[in-house]
């Protein structure tokens, strides 16, 4: 079949940082070498990729607002519907949207009824982890979505294919949600086995993909100017985190790659696409001690010449001074940390199984080994007091004298599919009846537009606390090592960085601003 995958421009706030920080699709260009793999003939419009730098106004797309927001500053990074729409083949029988992130759901929403006013012949399929969370929603505020898929898609995707070429009924086919064509209601089926080998899956098809724009304005997750590519090593996570959608995206079952297949892939991308920095993309890469030893040690034999960070965030028990010695020799040179908070109160509430004490250990052997950590922490969560606030802080300084890098700390926002956001829906400090939700997720970091979502904290109190941990982590961080403070400053005068801080200062001051572009055709929306 001619199958069109799609993925989506970013919904933004158009005065937000100027720092680029989309990243290649992984999740989409694995679907990609699953029909290619399949025998389907594959086409992919990144509209990010395509145009990494260009805005477009939101225009008229309908928007049902109850809360007062800065409308006008509402964009899409990336092509147009229309940019979109032209690229898709006239052929095609398939268009497959990624829909990953709730926060840019009013636009996801808005292509899907796009391209199925300009496709008609063709069947929309909508996957990845907001429309897990939400098949049900999706389908109830869209007119021509026709099937979600649930979960890992690799093998639902070619099923659901396989059953329209044979004229078979939906209801047959597992991790799937699809409306009935008698009654319009959602229909969800049993949930998809879960893959558990990984190594038999095909490679992600980034031939499909435009990477050389990726490498072109430096759009990356991890920390290194050099020509990155994403990859994962693993699947799922074996935790049940409150404020994680994982566990409704993947379940709690953990898979890992075999190391050699791992490196086979990098050594294969770096002949292919001439890498030289691989961005580990799993949700928690690093549990079990004897895994990556035998990855380390099998890079280190190859002696393969790669830099490669875990910068989404990982587990703290494994990293003793013997692995971070072999992270190191092996190219690692960025891990990050997620605690989300320093109080053992509050991490015991949300169910997040981390000891403080053994996390500041692990984060002292890495320093020690010079890798760049960073911390993921959160702030707002539900249940936090001011006590949990002050521990946090203290538990910054701490971090700071074990050595820490830097912070990426996060207001909270409830993603759909965890039990905090179902809880809040439940009791009604959610309405899923307007836009209100996603709105505030786009605007969540832009003039405290975003909601707090506890009653023992104050917003005044919150947006001190805010100010407070980031000067505290900061300040403390130049005390006890001033070098690092000349270091931000050679960085900016190179035009080179090291981290997020000096990355954000150094594209800072090259005035790296995105071009805005304006609507093309004002009947299309945007």
């Amino acid at each position: 079949m001619n199958v069109c995958l799609i993925r989506p421009s970013r919904c933004r706030d158009k005065e937000e940082s100027v720092v680029i920080n989309n990243t290649p699709a992984l999740g989409l260009a694995f679907i990609a070498g699953a029909l290619k793999q399949a025998g389907h003939t594959v086409s992919v419009i990144d509209a990010i990729g395509e145009s990494p730098m260009a805005y477009h106004p939101i225009g008229d797309i309908h928007l049902d607002i109850k809360v007062q927001l800065p409308l006008n500053r509402l964009y899409v990074n990336g092509l147009s519907a229309i940019e979109i729409a032209n690229k898709i083949p006239v052929d095609v029988q398939i268009i497959g949207i990624s829909a990953m992130f709730s926060n840019n759901w009013l636009f996801d929403r808005y292509l899907i009824d796009f391209l199925g006013e300009r496709f008609p012949q063709a069947l929309i399929v909508a996957g990845g982890e907001s429309i897990t969370a939400m098949a049900e929603l999706g389908l109830k505020q869209t007119k021509h979505l026709d099937v979600c898929v649930l979960g890992e898609g690799e093998e639902t995707i070619v099923d659901l294919l396989a059953a329209i070429e044979k004229h078979g009924d939906f209801k047959d086919i597992d991790g799937i949600a699809y409306r009935d064509s008698e009654s319009g209601k959602a229909v969800v089926t049993k949930r998809r086995t879960r893959v558990k080998n990984m190594d038999d899956m095909p490679l992600p098809a980034w031939e499909y993909f435009p990477m050389e724009n990726y490498h072109k304005y430096e759009v990356r997750w991890g920390n290194t100017n050099q020509k990155s590519i994403p990859l994962l090593a693993t699947r799922g996570c074996p935790y049940s985190c409150t404020f994680c959608s994982s566990p409704q995206m993947w379940g709690t079952r953990y898979y890992m790659r075999n190391p050699i297949h791992i490196i086979n892939e990098m050594e294969y991308m770096m002949q292919t696409y001439g890498i030289t920095s691989f961005d580990f993309y799993d949700l928690t890469a690093i549990l079990k001690k004897e895994w990556i030893m035998t990855f380390t040690r099998e890079i280190i034999n190859r002696k393969l010449n790669v830099i490669w960070e875990l910068p989404v965030g990982t587990r703290s028990e494994v990293i003793d001074s013997e692995v971070a010695r072999n992270l190191y020799l092996s190219g690692c040179r960025q891990v990050t940390y997620a605690p989300e908070t320093g109080s053992p109160s509050l991490l015991k509430l949300i169910r997040k199984k981390v000891k403080v004490p053994n996390m500041l250990k692990s984060m002292r052997s890495s320093h020690k080994e010079k890798i760049y950590i960073n911390l993921n922490m959160i702030i707002g969560l539900p249940g936090e007091t001011h006590a949990d606030v002050w521990r946090t802080i203290w538990f910054l300084i701490q971090c700071s004298w074990a050595g820490v890098n830097d912070i990426t700390q996060s207001r909270f926002h409830p993603y759909p599919g965890s039990v905090l956001f179902d809880k809040l829906v439940d009791e009604k400090r959610i309405d899923l009846s307007n836009d209100d939700f996603f709105l505030e997720l786009v605007f969540l970091h832009s003039d405290g537009k975003g909601k707090y979502y506890t009653d023992l904290i104050s917003e005044p109190w919150y947006k001190l606390y805010e100010l407070l941990t980031n000067l505290t982590f900061l300040s403390s961080n130049y005390l006890f090592r001033p070098i690092r403070f000349g270091r931000m400053v050679r960085s900016i005068l190179s035009n080179r960085y090291e981290n997020r801080v000096e990355r954000k200062l150094v594209e800072y001051f090259k005035q790296k601003k995105p071009q805005r572009t304006e609507v093309i055709n004002p009947e299309a929306g945007i």
